[in-house]
């Protein structure tokens, strides 16, 4: 999807100029470079990395420049900052 500002001076408004169709599995060869045949497997070993962690929350991330990918644990305490603006978010939504 190729989309821009309807004017130069809103960041706000925006209007589509192009969109572009793929069939699944042409996409899956051609543009993420995606084996149908072993992507099962690459699930597979992600979940099985991700059940062998303790409890918690976690960011998975495609490293841009390499075939790897990077399992990031989030601090708890982002967890508690997040809970303090959603409560303030809705206390001045009440006021």
């Amino acid at each position: 999807v190729n989309v821009a500002r309807t004017t130069p001076q809103n960041r706000m408004e925006h209007c589509v100029l192009q969109v572009q169709q793929y069939e699944p599995l042409h996409f899956a060869r051609q543009n993420i470079a995606l084996n149908p045949r072993n992507m099962w497997a690459i699930l597979r070993n992600v979940v099985d990395a991700c059940v062998k962690l303790e409890e918690g929350k976690y960011v998975l991330l495609k490293d841009p420049n390499k075939q790897m990918i990077h399992l990031y644990s989030v601090p708890a305490e982002a967890d508690e900052d997040e809970e303090e603006e959603e409560g303030e978010e809705a206390a001045e939504g009440e006021a």
